[in-house]
């Protein structure tokens, strides 16, 4: 005589169950990998550099001509420091310090023209020498050239001389930094800044 076989009526709802569980906790893994910080994955160094604060936060407001009719670069001051990725890391037996080797500036305006040298001054890089150590960073100040003297010269700034078509030009200048660990790894970081070009003195 062959033996009953008796079912659970609820057993194919539990598997279901089981299996929607499983389900969830997998989309629930690949909703957090897409929510990883884009900084986390910039590059492939154990550290991050950020630009803090440019000219302060405060807008850039530049003369394109002086009283005495000469014209000068502009300076700002950057405010940056270096951090590591992961805030848990114990301090390593080699300082990592983070040297600042170049600079680029580029401008846009937010009408979207950025024809350089039309709507917009050429962009310019130049060379940084400066570093700070990750475990004793709190911040530091470098001086940014972030406007040529030559850049007055050229348009569009040139056509702001004395209500030359024009009053004021606001443009949105990009700054990109770009360094190395001390182990060689690339590090970059951005920030932008405000410029209100003008022929300020008259």
């Amino acid at each position: 005589m062959r033996g009953k076989v008796t079912t659970n009526r609820f057993g194919g709802i539990w598997r279901g169950t089981s299996m929607m569980r499983l389900a969830l906790a997998l989309l629930g893994t690949l909703g957090l990998a897409g929510c990883v910080p884009d900084y986390l994955t910039r590059d492939d160094s154990e550290v991050i550099i950020s630009i803090w604060a440019i000219n302060g936060a405060a807008t850039l407001h530049s003369d394109v001509r002086a009283d005495d009719g000469t014209v000068t670069s502009d300076e700002v001051t950057v405010s940056w420091g270096v951090r590591h990725k992961n805030l848990r890391q114990e301090a390593p037996m080699i300082p990592q310090w983070v040297l600042l080797e170049r600079y680029e500036v580029s401008y846009f305006r937010s009408d979207g023209r950025a024809v350089e040298g039309e709507d917009v001054p050429y962009r310019i890089t130049g060379a940084l020498t400066t570093g700070e150590n990750v475990e004793t960073s709190g911040g530091a100040e470098f001086l940014l050239e972030i406007v040529r003297a030559q850049a007055k010269l050229e348009p569009p700034l040139m056509n702001l001389r004395a209500g030359g078509g024009a009053i004021v030009l606001t443009v949105f200048a990009n700054v990109t930094l770009h360094g190395r660990t001390w182990s060689g790894q690339a590090v970059t970081t951005s920030g932008r800044l405000q410029i209100d070009f003008a022929d300020w003195g008259g």
